[in-house]
């Protein structure tokens, strides 16, 4: 299971797109996602960690969607 942010949020992809070299936040959180991400894809881990990681991924990616949101805000005003 890849990090694929199109896939994962595409009504962000666009906006994130430009932004992930240059904004060390939404750079942070998208290195979480992809540790998390990379976690899920071990078999061995129980199922009740699997189901953790599972939730702190979305939580990540909620916050992916907070910080858009955030910024877009800040630019149109």
């Amino acid at each position: 299971m890849t990090v694929d942010l199109i896939e994962e949020i595409p009504e962000l992809s666009d906006a994130l797109s430009g932004r992930i070299e240059t904004d060390a936040l939404l750079k942070e959180v998208i290195e979480d996602l992809r540790k998390v991400t990379a976690l899920l894809d071990d078999t061995t881990i129980a199922a009740s960690e699997r189901a953790e990681w599972a939730h702190i991924r979305s939580e990540l990616i909620n916050e992916l969607r907070r910080i858009v949101k955030r910024n877009s805000r800040s630019i149109s005003n």
